[in-house]
């Protein structure tokens, strides 16, 4: 299994990666991941993680690898999203770990 771990999203979102190790693919239009992803999903990359807006134009791309053991792929907010989809698959991986929902987000 590879150790490497690619992001993909728009530009903001995926700009503080590099740094971090992380193979960054910044994508203007979320559908342009589409061309990307036999690369993202050949087994080079044992992590993907992909912004909501990618995530939407590649969900049956990421179904057809959902059940193989490389690549993991993990939806995030991306920059100035509300975080659905990737909070909703974050709070079920968080109950799947800890058996108990954690409040996320800052209190009143």
């Amino acid at each position: 299994m590879s150790g490497k771990v690619a992001i993909v999203g728009d530009t903001t979102s995926v700009a503080g990666f590099g740094p971090l190790g992380v193979a960054a693919f910044p994508v203007e239009d979320p559908a342009a991941a589409r061309d990307l992803w036999p690369q993202l999903a050949g087994g080079e990359y044992g992590i993907v993680f992909v912004t909501e807006p990618v995530y939407a134009a590649i969900a049956d791309l990421a179904a057809e690898v959902a059940d193989a053991a490389v690549p993991a792929v993990t939806v995030i907010p991306g920059a100035g999203s509300p975080g659905g989809v990737g909070r909703e698959k974050l709070d079920r991986a968080i109950v799947r770990a800890l058996g108990t929902t954690v409040p996320l987000g800052s209190e009143d």
